[in-house]
């Protein structure tokens, strides 16, 4: 396979798998990324795993805000090089990465500054918050270059390029699993620094990676060699990608705010059907992968097509996207409907909660597909940089849609399975109005 993917001129239907396939293994990466931390530290007891668990929601903000900032530029980048503007190209990447170096270091000392704060405002006390405090300020040194690394992924993506950021993500990966229960439990010749441990692996995992990604990019792409020759920090290109990825954080953080609300509204209906929303939700992410990946790919492959003036060839790939899904998502929504509880097994023996995720696998499986035509139709929109227009459909769905209802309709029926059939209502809601939108056009006529 090619690193290099022509998404200009290139096969359909080839070119959209090839692009695809590696960002599904980077997808799949980032949630093994993300347990690595807490299945070492279960080893030291529930306070620990408490401490890392609560500490999630916060850098899930930290990567709203930082991707958002990612996005925007990657937009800007692919629509650059669709124009075969490389100075450009070149200009905004390097931009980016410093701007996103700034960013890093102004979120990594707000967090060192107010992390007791934050941690007493997310109800951590006792125990469990001195032990997360310890966390933070392992984890805290990673900030800056975790950003930094996405920022660069998202740079090489952008160039039609997948599969180099998927190495980089296993390799750093692999380096945090090596050297965290080497510190935190003090093997060999390193010290045991327990739960200060597993964000220091992190930590060093990602300056690793930050730093491999950033020798790739300069070496690798023709288009960014010398990408700091004559550089100089132009304040009016950094709020250019703000602009553009500003609501794209939004988007993440809308996602976010609508997790919370509907756990906390299963949390209403007692710990099993907690626990059936959270582990069916894990099931969920694994069978949706194949989304994120076409939908990540949808994004870019928008943003170069239509610099380059190939408007048809958008839609085209759009249709490919839609058709490639259903028959990979067919046979995993079948699956899921009818033996996906048995994944459950993996989580839980309680015979209870696997009777209820039965339930709401069934009601989510029916999603899988029209979630699908959603995020391929709403990608689209946001690859050209309109990102307010997808946004505003997100808010509708999530905000002012699948929440009020998901617990109005449990509440009317007491019954948990209000939220379920919710959710599903939502999803072909959400299908049925980004596939309109992005029908309209009128985000052609963006320009960034």
């Amino acid at each position: 396979m090619n690193k290099n993917i022509d998404l200009i001129n290139g096969p359909i239907a080839k070119s959209l798998r090839q692009f695809s396939f590696p960002l599904a293994i980077s997808f799949v990466v980032n949630i093994i990324y993300a347990w690595v931390d807490l299945f070492f530290v279960s080893k030291l007891g529930e306070q620990s795993v408490g401490a890392v668990g609560a500490s999630e929601r916060i850098w899930f903000f930290i990567f709203a805000v930082g991707s958002g900032f990612a996005i925007g530029s990657s937009v800007i980048v692919s629509r650059r090089i669709g124009e075969r503007n490389r100075d450009a190209a070149r200009n905004i990447a390097a931009q980016s990465i410093v701007g996103m170096l700034i960013l890093g270091i102004i979120l990594a000392v707000f967090l060192y500054i107010f992390k007791q704060d934050i941690l007493t405002i997310l109800g951590l006390k006792g125990e469990i918050k001195i032990l997360a405090i310890e966390y933070f300020n392992s984890l805290i040194i990673g900030v800056p270059f975790n950003l930094m690394m996405f920022q660069i992924s998202m740079i090489m993506r952008s160039s039609g390029n997948s599969i180099y950021p998927m190495q980089i993500l296993i390799g750093s990966n692999i380096v945090n699993a090596v050297l965290t229960p080497l510190l935190v439990f003090g093997i060999g010749p390193f010290p045991r620094w327990e739960v200060f441990g597993a964000g220091m692996g992190t930590s060093i995992a990602q300056i690793c990676g930050s730093i491999w990604a950033f020798i790739l990019l300069t070496n690798k792409f023709e288009v960014f060699h010398h990408l700091f020759n004559k550089f100089k920090l132009k304040f009016d290109e950094i709020l250019k990608i703000v602009k553009v990825g500003f609501p794209a954080s939004l988007q993440l953080i809308a996602v976010s705010v609508t997790g919370l609300g509907l756990t906390a509204n299963a949390n209403l209906f007692g710990t099993e059907i907690l626990s059936t929303y959270i582990i069916g939700m894990r099931i969920d992410m694994f069978v949706n992968m194949s989304i994120f990946a076409f939908g990540a790919a949808i994004e870019i492959v928008s943003g170069q097509n239509l610099g380059a003036g190939q408007v048809k060839r958008v839609f085209d790939y759009h249709k490919s996207a839609i058709k490639q899904l259903i028959i990979v998502l067919l046979p995993l929504s079948i699956s899921s409907f009818f033996f996906g509880k048995y994944i459950g097994y993996l989580f839980t023996s309680n015979p209870a909660v696997i009777h209820h995720l039965d339930v709401y696998l069934k009601f989510a499986s029916l999603a899988n597909i029209p979630f699908a035509i959603g995020i391929i139709s709403i990608r689209v929109i946001s690859g050209a940089g309109d990102y307010f227009r997808s946004l505003r459909v997100v808010a509708i769905i999530l905000i002012f849609t699948q929440l009020p209802l998901a617990y109005l309709s449990s509440n009317y029926f007491k019954s948990e399975i209000g939220i379920w059939a919710s959710m599903l209502f939502s999803m072909f809601l959400f299908a049925l109005i980004s596939f309109y939108t992005m029908s309209k056009r009128k985000w052609l006529s963006k320009r960034v």
